[in-house]
């Protein structure tokens, strides 16, 4: 039996922008904290993956999905194929000792979280709408997945659709094996993956390209030098000896995620990776990217 995920899980475009901008600018506090709960959701997802390839899951698995009903948009962690059930997980990164109320956790602490099970119900019915409007009549099955280690619920209802950490390998070990998937249920994967919208409107952060350090950034710690020089050189934060041509390349990607309206040009890119050779910038261009245009209005893609 395999894992077979129908649509990999990748990291969210917000998340990598603002790992960017953490290297070449100050952020506000406000967008430091939606990057600590983007970082911290996005590494639960990923434990959830590992579960799911652990237990060897012959399934289809769809990862992220962004889906609208009736101009409502919402978004599915995970979602299960299997012959006749669909299985959906919201996956909650949660720590610490929370108290069950129907509509907040609490902690001893004072900090209250919102009950995560009405989230579930709200994307349950959402998804079930949008499944009878393409003509499929699935039973789905819904549940919020605790994945944290160091996450405990005081009070939990016997009946509740909660999957606590303790629980997690227990839940995995009893799906059974399906039968192989046939072409109805290949047919619904790609029914929501086209129904996907990836370009959906988030939150934004505000950046100008003026604010923000010159420099290729360090593959290991994300430190950036602002000068380089030779074909690699020693990282002064981490130690770390990075190559020079691959760091100017990773620089390139990162200027593309922050503004991928604006055209890479040579003189852009020379700009953009701070003190160095030229020449060396405009050999990654040329090795690694696609020449559009003659002469001044010469850019790659």
């Amino acid at each position: 039996m395999i894992v077979i995920a129908y649509k990999e899980r990748i990291k969210p475009e917000h998340l990598r922008i603002l790992e960017i901008l953490l290297t070449r600018t100050k952020i506000s506090r406000d967008d430091y904290y939606y990057f600590l709960n983007l970082k911290k959701g996005f590494e639960g997802e990923l434990v959830f993956d590992a579960y799911t390839k652990q237990f060897k899951l012959d399934h289809f698995f769809l990862n992220d999905l962004q889906l609208e009903i009736r101009r409502a948009p919402f978004q599915v962690d995970a979602l299960m194929i299997r012959t006749n059930l669909l299985i959906l997980y919201e996956i909650k990164n949660f720590e610490g000792i929370y108290k069950w109320r129907a509509e907040k956790f609490t902690k001893t602490t004072g900090t209250e979280l919102e009950n995560p099970s009405l989230q579930l119900q709200k994307t349950k019915v959402c998804l079930e709408l949008l499944l009878q409007e393409k003509g499929y009549s699935l039973k789905v099955d819904a549940y919020v997945i605790f994945v944290n280690p160091e996450f405990t619920l005081l009070g939990t209802p016997n009946d509740s659709n909660f999957i606590l950490p303790s629980q997690i390998p227990g839940h995995f070990r009893n799906i059974q094996a399906a039968p192989e998937l046939n072409a109805e249920q290949i047919k619904l994967a790609e029914t929501l993956m086209n129904l996907h919208d990836s370009s959906y409107p988030r939150k934004k952060t505000q950046y100008t390209y003026s604010d923000l350090k010159k420099g290729i950034t360090c593959p290991e710690c994300g430190t950036l030098a602002e000068k380089f020089s030779g074909y690699s050189q020693v990282c002064t934060k981490c130690g770390n000896k990075m190559n020079v041509n691959k760091a100017i390349r990773s620089s390139i990607e990162d200027f593309h995620t922050l503004f991928p309206e604006i055209k890479l040009t040579s003189r852009r890119m020379m700009d953009w990776c701070g003190c160095g050779n030229d020449m060396r910038v405009y050999r990654v261009l040329k090795k690694n990217y696609r020449m559009i245009g003659k002469n001044r209005g010469r850019y790659y893609i």
